[in-house]
């Protein structure tokens, strides 16, 4: 929120490049689930995020991102539903992109908790129990 209460004119963003487009139209498993719902995050702008006016926004289509280290890290806290409403209108993200070499990145932290942190973290404020993770 700004400081007269409105809400701020931008939003941080990462850009994320589909599967196919990063691979320049070929993929080895190709026809699959993975071809068409996986996408990368632009390495740069997932360390360095970039500022996106709101209004370029509020008219696009809403679709769910799952995010983490691999699928399984993704899908194994939820259920079948959500699964395969993911699966359906939603994409994934298990790692990040660099667009000058075009080599595959580790998925920026920010993207994803892993359980040894988030374990970490509960047992700094005195909780015993983790709600989700990665």
């Amino acid at each position: 929120m700004a400081a007269n209460g409105n809400l701020e004119e931008t939003v941080k963003a990462t850009i994320l490049i589909p599967c196919r487009t990063a691979n320049r139209g070929t993929f080895p498993l190709n026809g699959t689930y993975f071809q068409v719902n996986e996408m990368f995050a632009d390495d740069e702008t997932s360390h360095s995020q970039m500022d996106v006016p709101r209004r370029l926004l509020c008219n696009l289509p809403l679709r769910e991102l799952g995010c983490g280290t691999s699928v399984t890290s993704i899908f194994k806290a939820l259920s079948a539903g959500v699964v395969q409403c993911l699966f359906w209108r939603g994409s994934i993200c298990v790692r990040g992109f660099n667009r000058q070499t075009r080599q595959p990145r580790p998925l920026h932290r920010k993207f994803h908790i892993p359980r040894t942190a988030l374990a970490a973290e509960n047992r700094k404020q005195g909780r015993d129990r983790t709600r989700f993770g990665t």
